[in-house]
């Protein structure tokens, strides 16, 4: 997946590229990225993040529910790495992320919150990978 991906490996990012064009064809729409993100009203910011953590919600209770699907997947690492974070906190980060590196516009949202909130919280990575 490309929230893992070491941000100076070209062959990452044709991953991502390719992981976000499949998106885009699957699901028939683009990855948010930065460019859109700057473009979102505050409401549009707050429903995005409260649809991204309402399925991390129904996951994490399906996985306490049913043992048997528990596994340090991407959504076992956003419950651990964003504990505790208010959902403005997370929405004032990725803003400032964004103001910070105006370079990175085209950088996913998804791999912002990874790499900026994420990350740096948790022990190992997606099926306990070391964390590069």
């Amino acid at each position: 997946m490309y929230l893992q991906a070491d941000e100076k490996n070209s062959g990452h990012q044709a991953d991502r590229n390719a992981v976000a064009k499949e998106l885009k064809e699957t699901l028939g729409m683009p990855v948010l990225t930065g460019g859109m993100w700057q473009k979102m009203s505050q409401e549009a910011k707050v429903a995005f993040i409260w649809g991204f953590g309402h399925v991390v919600a129904v996951e994490q209770h399906l996985m306490e529910k049913y043992p048997n699907l528990k596994r340090e997947d991407f959504v076992a690492k956003v419950i651990e790495g964003m504990a505790g974070i208010p959902m403005n906190d997370v929405i004032a980060r990725i803003d400032k992320y964004y103001a910070d590196y105006p370079d990175q516009i085209e950088t996913p949202v998804m791999s912002v919150i990874w790499k900026i909130m994420i990350k740096p919280n948790i022990k190992t990575g997606i099926n306990g990978r070391p964390l590069n």
